[in-house]
């Protein structure tokens, strides 16, 4: 074990913040933090209070990962121009644009009065942690990422409550900030209807995050305790990081799990207790309203045939030159009474129509408020009184297990409630209108913005136009509920959540279940000597991680044997006027086991083969399965190959032939291993990694999804695409999304044991021992044991221990 004790004195002045207000109340002084580091650089974080337990988490969040939260806290600030210049295409000063526009740090400056103590002291502890890790690593010894920038500087509370409220927009607004920053209205001069644009530039919603969840109660335990298996598909690089850590407040909190960066409280964890994980919605957290504009008024719409005035908020940026001199631009903003305005490719502002959108994470001041009050509950009971009560999860699923063996599931993310009235002309608009399809197929809701009809039931009451905890789609069990992104009906199919509200419903395979949500119940459910759970259908902590790193794959299980039937014997087939055998393809079909392991030949012609057919015909009757999907035996359908044509070349042959010709152009033998060619960069090597694509039907997601919202330097590029739906590439399969925080844990007579793996590993900065460790532990299926007691902390034998003193006598704002 290697200790060491650093004094840290610091002073913050108005000076360090650029003249920032200074209201917040003196912090007590010192701030005491004890940091222990365990095996594969994972910090356990001791205090005797919520600040200075915040400066422990920002501490060791700077230690791990400073590059990437200096540049979001740049981002939210809207300053990238005024540090780095317009950028390409004048990205940067776009960026510093819309996030000004939005006011998300006058929004957090307003809302930390809101907060419980607790959390002031927790966000004004993490910002004097982060701070002084800026005062003990000087610019030139920072990570090469950042280092030397000068844009790498200290924040405030606010600054981090801002980057909240960002977060809190991940999954709704952040996806169309290109059509809020470029939302103008048109001259008057210009005049009439003008051409519209399209298509619509906006990213399909819920494209690529997702995650499996399983709350496994007393029926489904060898125990007879509660366990949980978190196994959440989240991007490796960027903002969306994961950041593993133990805290501890003795007699209050004694809390483990990972975070997002820049968050001071477990988002997916445990304590003594309960445990807990999630898993994006299926549902909408926002809706958009298309505006009937006053004729030769652009900023004027009718409103329940009254006029309405458009609200303006003009920002100012500054802006570096190439010769390092500064100029300032403004530009100004616009909203309607629902939010902010709209404008691009689809959804132009002109002529007599404009669009909004009301979103309902905008204003989301306890997003981490949320999460304190679930690290500390103690019950299940209790776990739902946060949903009631502070209400902050913004697009997530919860499923809970509890140490008696109970389990929950719910979607308290914050869904608008519509009336009767609303989906009614919503569902005749979709047919009479040519817009809102248009905007469905995004999984966007498109309302009438004319009409108070369309407004949010209860928006000026108590539940600000959410649905109320009640009506929220919820049920617990002693045998398992799980999720794995679809709507809420299949989370124990055994008791079908039907009648959903209609938000609830949006995303999703539409009543279906998708192939990764059928795998992970058939691991759940299935039976025999054979099963995951073993013969006595009850899972050990064992049996539960080597069922969700099985790498079995759903359609597969369902198909395989019948495509080699069909396949074998055949003959060559043409693809686009150039025959292509099949044979060496069928062979490796037929012995393959229909898993995604690193040694596996066969699985990287399966998975194109599989990626020609419509994402629908995976989940229903189509050109792969005869048996269409019947809710009422959601574990068995759909089922059964399609018949082969009477005449003509058989489809299933066809795709077969499509494949290989695809695999062949990528220089990629049919042969090949998939190890030896699916993998992650880290640094300049090539990790090899199993897993694959969820529409495979794998547990164990791992793609390439380019999402890094950082302007830091990327790793490896992805080469030329040669199949957008499965990655590849010449040198096929890069990895850097997927299977990221994956924990199995359950409750025993000693307390809480878990095992764990951060597939990416817990430091961000390539100079790290703890930049690639747990990357090769993932590639090699293999986890580590979570330390949980103290006795366990203190005998690891890699056991580092820093003793934070913060000398926080200033005000901290």
């Amino acid at each position: 074990m290697r200790t060491s004790r650093i004094s840290l004195p610091l002073l913050l002045t108005l000076t360090a913040f650029g003249g920032c207000r200074n209201d917040d109340p003196p912090a007590p002084s010192p701030l005491k933090a004890t940091l222990h580091r365990t095996a594969y650089g994972i910090p356990h974080i001791q205090a005797d209070g919520y600040r200075s337990l915040g400066a422990g988490i920002g501490y060791a969040q700077a230690q791990d990962a400073v590059c990437i939260l200096a540049d979001q806290f740049l981002k939210v600030r809207g300053e990238r121009a005024r540090y780095l210049g317009r950028g390409p295409q004048d990205a940067y000063l776009e960026s510093d644009f819309t996030y000004l526009g939005l006011a998300l740090r006058t929004r957090a400056e307003a809302a930390f009065a809101e907060q419980s103590q607790e959390l002031r002291d927790l966000v004004q502890g993490y910002a004097a942690g982060y701070n002084q890790y800026l005062k003990d690593v000087p610019a030139d010894q920072r990570p090469a990422a950042c280092r030397g920038a000068a844009w790498v500087k200290p924040i405030s509370a606010y600054d981090l409550l801002a980057y909240h409220l960002d977060l809190s927009l991940n999954d709704t607004l952040v996806p169309l900030l290109g059509y809020v920053g470029n939302a103008q209205p048109p001259s008057v001069e210009a005049g009439a209807q003008g051409p519209r644009s399209g298509p619509l530039a906006i990213p399909p919603r819920k494209d690529g995050l997702g995650s499996n969840g399983w709350a496994l109660g007393r029926e489904k335990t060898a125990s007879g305790r509660g366990m949980l298996v978190a196994n959440p598909h989240f991007p490796w690089e960027g903002s969306l990081r994961f950041h593993e850590s133990h805290q501890t407040i003795p007699g209050k909190l004694d809390v483990y799990g990972v975070s997002l960066l820049g968050v001071p409280a477990i988002n997916i964890g445990f304590n003594r207790d309960i445990a807990w994980t999630h898993t994006v919605t299926a549902s909408s957290h926002m809706t958009l309203y298309r505006l009937k504009l006053v004729p030769g008024d652009p900023t004027a719409y009718v409103y329940d045939g009254a006029v309405r005035r458009m609200t303006s908020r003009t920002v100012t940026a500054a802006v570096r030159g190439d010769d390092g001199g500064m100029t300032q631009e403004t530009r100004t903003f616009w909203r309607s009474h629902y939010g902010p305005m709209l404008a691009g490719p689809g959804a132009d502002w002109a002529g007599e129509t404009a669009y909004t959108t009301r979103d309902a994470t905008e204003d989301n001041p306890r997003f981490v408020e949320h999460w304190l009050r679930l690290n500390t509950a103690h019950s299940i009971d209790e776990a739902a009184d946060v949903e009631r009560t502070v209400r902050g999860a913004p697009w997530v699923n919860t499923l809970l297990a509890s140490a008696a063996g109970d389990t929950r599931y719910v979607d308290a993310s914050r869904v608008p409630y519509l009336s009767p009235a609303t989906v009614a002309a919503y569902r005749d608009a979709l047919e009479s209108t040519p817009d809102a399809p248009v905007f469905a197929s995004l999984g966007l809701v498109l309302l009438d913005g004319s009409t108070s009809r369309d407004e949010w039931v209860g928006l000026e009451g108590e539940s600000h136009g959410l649905v109320p905890a009640t009506v929220m789609p919820q049920l617990r069990r002693t045998d398992f509920v799980m999720n794995a992104n679809d709507p809420a009906t299949f989370v124990n199919p055994a008791e079908p959540l039907i009648n959903l509200p209609f938000l609830y419903e949006i995303y999703g395979t539409r009543g279906r279940m998708s192939t990764r949500s059928h795998m992970n119940l058939t691991l759940i459910t299935e039976e025999g000597a054979t099963a995951a759970a073993g013969s006595d259908g009850r899972f050990t902590r064992e049996e539960a991680e080597q069922a969700i790193l099985s790498n079995r794959t759903w359609v597969a299980e369902q198909l395989r044997t019948a495509v080699v039937q069909r396949c074998q014997g055949a003959g060559p087939v043409l693809v686009q006027d150039v025959p292509v055998d099949i044979t060496e393809a069928c062979q490796l079909l037929a012995a393959w086991d229909g898993r995604l392991e690193l040694d596996r030949t066969g699985a990287i012609v399966w998975r194109e083969f599989l990626n020609a057919h419509n994402r629908s015909d995976l989940v229903d009757q189509g050109s792969l399965f005869a048996q269409p999907f019947d809710p009422a035996r959601a574990a068995v359908t759909p089922a059964g190959l399609v018949p082969a044509p009477v005449t003509g070349v058989d489809p299933v042959n066809q795709k077969l032939a499509e494949a290989v010709a695809l695999l062949g152009k990528a220089g990629i033998a049919v042969g090949t291993k998939l190890g030896d060619v699916q993998f992650a960069w880290k640094g300049d090597r090539k990790v090899p990694l199993h897993g694959g694509a969820a529409f495979e039907g794998v547990t164990n997601v791992v793609g390439y999804s380019g999402a890094n919202a950082t302007l830091l330097p990327q790793p490896q590029p992805q080469g030329p695409l040669l199949s957008p739906g499965t990655g590849l590439t010449p040198e096929g399969y890069p990895v850097d999304f997927g299977t990221s925080f994956l924990m199995v844990m359950e409750f025993t007579a000693e307390g809480p044991k878990a095992n764990a793996v951060l597939s990416y590993a817990e430091s961000a900065n390539p100079e790290s021992p703890h930049f690639a460790d747990q990357t090769d532990l993932f590639s090699g299926k293999q986890f580590r044991p979570v330390r949980f007691n103290e006795a366990e902390i203190l005998a690891d034998p890699e056991l580092t221990t820093t003793e934070l003193i913060i000398d926080a006598t200033s005000k901290l704002e």
